[in-house]
């Protein structure tokens, strides 16, 4: 299991500054990271989460009989596990623990997307799970007890509370079209991360220089050539594999012809 790369994009500085809460977890589905935006969505710290398994962290409201967010959240990050795709959960009830007192919740609605982290290799190192608040929608669109059972005639007596479920849909609307974006980069980041760190591996063993150092490489290499810095790494580590053994330094220009026609 990986865990040093999802330590490594856990610590990200672009993981912990997006506004889309996510969590990182292992196979085993213990807690790896969380950014700031999960934290504050789900009322914890990291210092809550980190090291812990999911559902020892997020158990289920014990005042729910029908609570069943446990298992529905277990069966979609074992399906993502099994079949290596995403997987969205729809709407669901998953209350969390209040942050003064644990053995009390507060009720909240998600809506949850499971996603496979890959490594270079293409095997799956780990699970990106995301949320979206919407206890705002499901609060006004339900309203209280009473109002349940109400008809459309409802909303055209109360125009401002039909404004402000629009409004707050519109919002979910936008912070999932960002999440999908958001979710690609991340997910393209922690399959491209292991090709880096291997290519300065092999810089660091070649040039016997540090790992700033050969990252600077990979940079001026990738800068002076227009050509993507993963497509640099990866074209540092098919020539080294495919290189004279008696000859083992690899040079730029190898480097940079491998990764012109890999683009």
């Amino acid at each position: 299991m990986n865990t040093a790369l999802l330590a490594r994009i856990g610590t990200d500085p672009a993981f912990q500054a997006t506004a889309a809460p996510y969590l990182i977890l292992d196979a085993d589905l213990r807690i790896h990271a969380a950014n700031t935006a999960y934290t504050k969505a789900t009322l914890t710290t990291a210092d809550d989460l980190v090291g812990n398994e999911l559902f020892d962290a997020f158990p289920d409201n014990p005042a729910e009989p029908d609570a069943d967010g446990v298992a529905n959240l277990s069966g979609s990050l074992e399906q993502v596990l099994h079949r290596g795709e995403r997987h969205a959960m729809g709407l669901q009830r998953y209350d969390v623990p209040a942050p003064a007192d644990r053995g009390r919740f507060v009720r909240k609605v998600w809506a949850p997307v499971n996603a496979p982290l890959r490594d270079a290799e293409g095997r799956i190192a780990g699970l990106l799970h995301h949320v979206e608040d919407v206890t705002e929608v499901d609060q006004l669109l339900l309203g209280e007890p009473e109002r349940q059972n109400r008809t459309a005639d409802w909303w055209h007596a109360h125009p401002e509370q039909l404004t402000q479920a629009l409004h707050a849909m519109s919002r979910l609307g936008q912070a999932h079209r960002m999440v999908l974006r958001e979710n690609l980069e991340l997910r393209e980041a922690m399959r491209t991360r292991g090709i880096i760190e291997q290519a300065k591996g092999i810089l660091i063993g070649q040039r016997r220089c540090t790992p700033d150092d050969a990252f600077a490489i990979l940079v001026d290499l990738s800068q002076n050539t227009n050509t993507k810095l993963h497509d640099v790494a990866r074209a540092l580590v098919e020539d080294t594999l495919h290189h004279d053994p008696g000859h083992p330094t690899v040079e730029p220009s190898s480097i940079t012809s491998r990764a012109g026609t890999s683009r």
